[in-house]
């Protein structure tokens, strides 16, 4: 696909440049080629300053440099231009792109980055109206081309209008004797050079963190996208939202929490995951009406116990501490009294009536009625229990809450479009999104690399300094089937290095995720949380045999191991016949 800079629609674009930015970040079949949109010219030719809509780099084809317009009607008449409905109807379009294509030779020039063969070739893509409904009554005119014209139609077709264009120049120009035309000349290595050029300044200037940075604003205008569903159900007092990882239901709870604060209401915010009950408080934050904790934390101060007993059993987590903590708000309901809840990863506690039979006690009503009600769930994401035991989450809360509202999100909020094409070609099946919100332009991906036995610290440290290149060692995490002893990692630093890989991943990688150093966790500790770039590591017979052992279902291991990525993935299998697949 065409490489987008930036990979949204910029601030402030119109409905037009919208729709031209969607036609050719869609074209597909162009990896190579560049599109920057909405250059702003500070070294204009001939004027103060000025912008080009779009400028396409196509390497072994040439430049084409956009101007966008969406007029109700264009007349051109003796020469001068008359677009209905725009700031400056009388406007030249075709002089506002020669300004702008003076410019940019010029400035490339400047930096030695052309020979003079190079087509720059210009192009007036008026969206808003269609091709039948253009009649050239001057097909002589000195002063344009009609293939200098786009329209509606082509929008369909962007690659098709970009390739016309250029062509059309190049046959052109091919003959004429003063000007040098050889687009053959122009390769990717210098289309890079010349897009580098035109946006080195910014480029240059921009560090990792603000990349960074720039990413997570972007993330959390993509999340808020989908506020509009709470504003949907906001009058219903029992809703669970339901869909695949990266549609935003984590978001969708936070935000009702952060919505019953604002109405004085006290709320519990929970889930089962301790790890994603401290992700949840770092994004609430400290509200005066909200309380967070996961619920074993919440059950161990009911019943007055700082820890879990070192010896405690599957039992004791699922029956003996729930029970006691119900005895407990029996007898002191004032110690929950909660008027609203809100339970992320839903499925993780649906097949315990215990717990369900706790979340109504911490309303102090034993019973829905009364209580605002929000939960989140995907069923595939049921890998705290055996695939005989796995249950419908959502059925259950329904039978329990019979005026519970079902709300399907199904579009994607989190992960890049190429890494999720990529997840769903290792899943074999598709993920379940309608739609990406995030764009297709946007880098990242999956790969994966077969290990050569006894290279397998080798080829972590490879991949992680591959993704050191583009995220901070906070934003990366190493993720196992294995728990802490049996992992990769684990091994790793529980006995000497070996060789220098060992000895730098030993200084790079630190469980608690201090700034600074990379995680690493087991698949099933980080369950429910993201990260910018993830290492699947330890898949192999051996893995494969240790989920089987635990009754569990191979590929929703890797569905949640694979999901947590949001940019990059890197998957290392130690053997091609222990595939992922």
């Amino acid at each position: 696909m065409v490489r987008m800079i930036p990979a949204y629609a910029r601030e402030g674009a119109n409905s037009s440049e919208r729709k031209v930015f969607d036609a050719l970040e869609s074209i597909q079949g162009h990896d190579d080629w560049i599109a920057i949109h909405s250059l702003g010219i500070g070294r204009h030719a001939s004027a103060l300053q000025g912008e080009a809509d779009f400028i396409v780099i196509a390497p072994g084809q040439g430049i084409l440099v956009i101007e966008v317009k969406s007029p109700a009607y264009v007349e051109y008449t003796g020469g001068d231009w008359y677009l209905d409905r725009v700031p400056q109807p009388h406007k030249d379009p075709l002089k506002q792109l020669d300004g702008a294509r003076r410019s940019i030779r010029r400035h490339l020039n400047n930096r030695d980055l052309l020979d003079g063969t190079e087509p720059i070739a210009r192009l007036v893509w008026f969206t808003s109206i269609g091709r039948h409904q253009f009649e050239n009554k001057t097909p002589g005119d000195l002063q344009f081309f009609e293939w200098e014209l786009g329209w509606s139609d082509d929008l369909a077709r962007a690659a098709w209008l970009v390739e016309k264009t250029l062509a059309e120049y190049n046959a052109w120009y091919s003959t004429v004797d003063e000007v040098g035309d050889d687009p053959a000349a122009f390769t990717a290595e210098r289309a890079a050079l010349v897009a580098d050029a035109l946006v080195s300044d910014f480029v240059a200037k921009q560090t990792p963190e603000e990349r960074a940075r720039e990413r997570r604003v972007t993330e959390i205008k993509l999340l808020s996208s989908q506020e509009v569903v709470l504003e949907l159900t906001d009058t219903n007092d029992h809703v669970y939202f339901e869909g695949p990882a990266g549609t935003g239901k984590s978001y969708l709870i936070t935000q009702s929490a952060r919505r019953l604060n604002r109405e004085g209401r006290k709320t519990l915010l929970t889930c089962w995951n301790l790890l994603m009950a401290d992700e949840l408080q770092q994004f609430v934050g400290d509200l005066p009406n909200v309380d967070i904790a996961d619920l074993n934390s919440l059950m161990l101060r009911l019943v007055g116990l700082p820890t879990n007993p070192p010896d405690a059993t599957h039992d004791w987590y699922t029956r003996e501490l729930p029970e006691r903590a119900i005895a407990v708000l029996r007898e002191k309901p004032h110690l929950g009294g909660y008027e609203a809840i809100c339970i992320d990863e839903f499925q993780d506690i649906a097949g315990n009536l215990l717990l369900l039979e706790l979340v109504f006690a911490l309303a102090g009503t034993g019973r829905p009625a009364g209580t605002k009600l929000v939960f989140a769930g995907d069923s595939r994401q049921q890998i705290m229990r055996r695939t005989d035991e796995r249950v419908n989450p959502f059925a259950i809360a329904k039978s329990l809450i019979p005026d519970l509202v079902h709300v399907r999100v199904r579009r994607n909020c989190r992960a890049v479009p190429g890494l999720t094409s990529g997840v769903e070609s290792t899943l074999g099946q598709p993920i379940g999104y309608t739609r990406h919100r995030v764009a297709k332009s946007v880098p990242g991906g999956l790969s994966t690399v077969d290990i050569v036995q006894g290279n397998e610290t080798g080829a972590l440290a490879a991949a992680l300094r591959g993704l050191l290149e583009h995220h901070a060692p906070e934003d990366i995490v190493v993720l196992s089937p294995f728990a802490t002893k049996g992992s990769l990692a684990g091994r790793l630093l529980g006995r000497p290095e070996k060789s220098q890989d060992e000895r730098w991943l030993r200084k790079q990688l630190q469980a608690e995720g201090l700034p600074g150093r990379i995680r690493w966790r087991s698949v099933f500790k980080f369950k429910g949380l993201d990260a910018d770039a993830v290492v699947l590591t330890d898949l192999g017979a051996e893995a494969r045999e240790f989920v089987a052992a635990q009754g569990l279902e191979w590929n929703d291991l890797l569905y949640v191991a694979l999901t947590r990525a949001k940019y990059r993935c890197v998957v290392l299998q130690r053997d091609p016949a222990a595939s992922p697949r």
